[in-house]
């Protein structure tokens, strides 16, 4: 008993001395600080855009939904080739410099935003924002690369994603104001809120410098040679993390559809299960992190969180046709080991991004893994609303051995990984 207390009381430790750390570094002046506090405040923008855009466009512009759909793919696809595009730039010239130019065009996007009513205006310019904010996406590994050195990277990568929540978080409840209010002039105050983000962002970094890690690797006729595409154990490992992804659509696309078409379970499970995942990753994705700045570690991540995410869809699966009270056991056990299959992937994607890649070619390796990441989202709601959607539970299922596969190939991957990169 006294050591079961112990070791409650180590991992309470643990996690306040943890969050000390994310503490120290908002407050202090080093590079590392800087981006933290520019993250946080980009991420609050961010997080008011999520929450309001849809019915800005659908029902304050009047863009018709099918419309939105369209540009909204169309934007997805853009995207991806942002993605890889920035990416490889990112190596070449000044990651940190590009960085702040993406966000000052995705601040002078939202603007657009706000002073047209041109559908196709507006849709031209969703596809230059996402490709922007992907191209960012990408930049951010050589970023860390620069500002984070050596095993810290990861541990550093988590925090940044604690920030990220706990800004999108704020940015959530800040959208509530005119999503109750429902007029146009708040819609577009809290828009041109979300700009000042972006371009306060954008002048916080401006002293930082990243430059370019020296390569020697030659061009062969002046033309973009793209290493990582070539890289078979790295493209493995974009499939299956690309797989794993499959986690982000759950909680947002297949779970609410699931639990309004089930008679027994409350229809506020869906508020509560996102509560456990997102206060779940503020307090638990540094320790996640921890173990994972190795190729091996990297891939006995990718296993558990295969593994914990097979027994999500499964117990999901067996939510549906039972009582209330054993459903929202259920329901809340399925949460907790989604939510450690969402800690466990991220952390193994960020580890074998970096440590797959030489410090070079980071930009390039980080836009190959997130465009597997933003494939798998553009394909997601498709396979997701299927599985929801349907009377029988036989979906969740199949997704269930599908994760289990995946986690299970993360051993041979890894080994093959680390092999390749020893030679």
């Amino acid at each position: 008993m006294d050591g079961s207390v112990r070791c409650a009381d180590c991992h309470c430790v643990d996690i306040v001395l943890r969050n000390i750390m994310v503490t120290m570094i908002m407050r202090g002046k080093t590079g590392e600080s800087r981006y933290a506090r520019a993250t946080l405040i980009n991420s609050i923008g961010r997080g008011i855009f999520f929450a309001l855009s849809t019915l800005y466009f659908t029902q304050i512009l009047g863009m018709p939904l099918t419309l939105f759909s369209m540009f909204l793919t169309l934007s997805a696809v853009a995207g991806l080739a942002g993605s890889v595009l920035f990416g490889g730039a990112s190596d070449k010239v000044d990651a940190m410099t590009m960085y702040r130019v993406l966000l000052a065009v995705q601040g002078l996007g939202l603007i657009v935003y706000v002073i047209t009513n041109n559908f196709v205006c507006l849709g031209v310019t969703m596809a230059v924002v996402s490709t922007a904010d992907r191209g960012a996406a990408a930049a951010r590994g050589p970023i860390i690369a620069h500002i984070s050195q050596g095993e810290n990277r990861v541990q550093y990568r988590a925090m940044l994603r604690v920030v990220s929540n706990v800004g999108t978080a704020v940015g959530s409840v800040l959208s509530a104001i005119p999503l109750t209010l429902g007029t146009r002039p708040v819609f577009v105050a809290l828009i041109l809120f979300n700009v000042l983000t972006y371009f306060t962002a954008a002048m916080m970094l401006r002293n930082i410098q990243c430059g370019t890690f020296a390569s020697g690797r030659p061009r062969k006729g002046g033309r973009m040679n793209l290493v990582a595409v070539k890289d078979v154990p790295f493209l493995l490992v974009t499939a299956a993390n690309a797989i794993l992804y499959l986690h982000d659509g759950i909680l947002t696309i297949a779970l609410p559809i699931w639990i309004a078409s089930a008679a027994v379970i409350p229809n506020g499970m869906v508020s509560a299960m996102l509560l456990v995942n997102t206060l779940g990753v503020i307090l638990l994705q540094v320790r996640f992190a921890r173990g994972t700045d190795s190729i091996r570690g990297a891939g006995r991540a990718g296993l558990r969180s295969g593994l914990s995410l097979c027994v999500a869809c499964i117990l999901l699966a067996l939510s549906k046709e039972t009582t209330v009270w054993l459903s929202v056991i259920m329901l809340v056990t399925a949460a907790v080991a989604h939510l450690c299959g969402e800690l466990w992937q991220s952390a193994s994607a960020w580890s074998f991004g970096f440590e797959m890649s030489s410090d070079d070619l980071l930009g390039e390796y980080q836009g190959v893994l997130n465009a597997g990441a933003d494939t798998m989202a553009l394909i997601s709601p498709m396979i997701l609303t299927s599985v929801a959607n349907a009377d029988s539970p036989v979906g969740w299922w199949i997704l269930a051995t599908l994760f289990m596969l995946t986690g299970l190939s993360y051993g041979p991957i890894a080994r093959l990984a680390a092999r390749t990169r020893s030679k």
